[in-house]
This record gives structure tokens, C-alpha cells and sequence, in this order.
């Protein structure tokens, strides 16, 4: 019973913290094996295309685990594409590690963190959500006045116009060889007519 109330003490102080140094609200804490894990953004709310990442604390009962960069490992995931990510202990905040990324769509995010500590073998996967932590927001829902196409929009629609323009060259080189046999060909049964 003790240890229950030690740990949401515990966890209640490390909420306290992050809000007090302007962290977001919406981190997801978690308890893995004998430490707590808090993950989230760095910089919440996030927008497409704007730089954010990474941003995670460990303890164990009060104290912050320092040395981890050493020791995990992380990656995230967006749908089917996944990046490695270098963590990064965070100056002046100890326990606390970073690695900076930009999301580039808007949506749910998965970071996959994997190690160990002391020991303690870590495979934990933490996604954002209604019930953890915030999605990445489409950048244009914060604009004003004006509103400008996301980022994967822009990109979309340059994927589509080089796969256009693309299919518009090899038609362009199959008719003109097509106008060229034609050509030939008509070169060759007025030569036959002549003789």
C-alpha cells in the first residue's frame, strides 16, 4: 500500500515538474519494471512540418536515471515508415533525454524505445493518442488568414505532376518514333510506286 502511494506521489511530482519547466500537459506516464517513464513531444501542441521530437524522462522512485543515452535506444514510427532516432541527454535537466526530429504529416506517432537499464531489459512502445499523449496537428488548422496546403499536400501534388510529366516524355518519345516509322514507311512505298 505504501509503495502505491509512494508511486503516485511520485508520478504526481514528475506531472508537476513538467508542467512547471513549460512542458505539454499530455505526456504518457508509465511504470517499466521499477522505473517510471514519461514520454511525449518535446514543445506540445505539435504541427506538421515544425520541429519537435522526442522528449523523455526517466526515474527511479524520486531520483532521475541519468546515463541512458548510452543505454537506449528509440526509433518512431508513422504509419509504414520508420526512423532511428539518437536520444540525447538534456542540458541542465537531469533524467531527461531529447532527439529532434520534424514531423512531416499530421497524425498518430509511435516511439519505440529498446535497451536496458541496470540490467532491466526495455522494449516499450509509446503512441499518441486521446488517452496518452498529443497527435501531430496539420499546420494549415493554425493558420490565419490565410491557409496554406500542408506539407504533404505540396508533396503529394509534386509527386503527382513528376509521374505526369514523366508519362507525358515517354509519350512524346513513342509518338515521335511512331512518326518517324510512319515516315519511313511512307518514304519507302513511294520509292516502290516510283521504280
Amino acid at each position: 500500500m505504501l509503495k502505491r502511494i509512494g508511486r503516485g506521489a511520485i508520478l504526481g511530482g514528475m506531472l508537476t515538474t513538467i508542467v512547471g519547466v513549460g512542458t505539454a500537459l499530455a505526456h504518457e506516464v508509465r511504470e517499466v519494471g521499477d522505473y517510471t517513464f514519461v514520454v511525449g513531444f518535446l514543445d506540445e501542441p505539435v504541427y506538421s512540418g515544425q520541429k519537435s521530437g522526442l522528449d523523455l524522462r526517466v526515474s527511479l522512485g524520486e531520483e532521475p536515471v541519468e546515463g541512458l543515452e548510452a543505454t537506449l535506444s528509440a526509433e518512431v514510427t508513422f504509419g509504414d515508415d520508420t526512423r532511428a532516432l539518437e536520444i540525447s541527454a538534456a542540458f541542465g535537466e537531469p533524467g531527461a533525454y531529447r532527439s529532434v526530429f520534424f514531423p512531416t504529416a499530421a497524425g498518430p506517432y509511435t516511439f519505440h524505445i529498446t535497451g536496458e537499464i541496470d540490467g532491466t531489459s526495455i522494449d516499450e512502445e509509446f503512441t499518441s493518442g486521446p488517452d496518452t499523449f498529443s497527435e501531430v496537428q496539420d499546420v494549415t488548422g493554425g493558420q490565419f488568414p490565410v491557409q496554406f496546403p500542408s506539407t504533404g499536400d505540396i508533396v503529394r501534388d509534386a509527386e503527382a505532376g513528376a509521374a505526369a510529366a514523366t508519362t507525358a516524355t515517354i509519350a512524346l518519345v513513342l509518338g515521335g518514333a511512331g512518326l518517324l516509322a510512319g515516315l519511313a514507311a511512307l518514304g519507302m512505298a513511294l520509292a516502290r510506286r516510283r521504280s
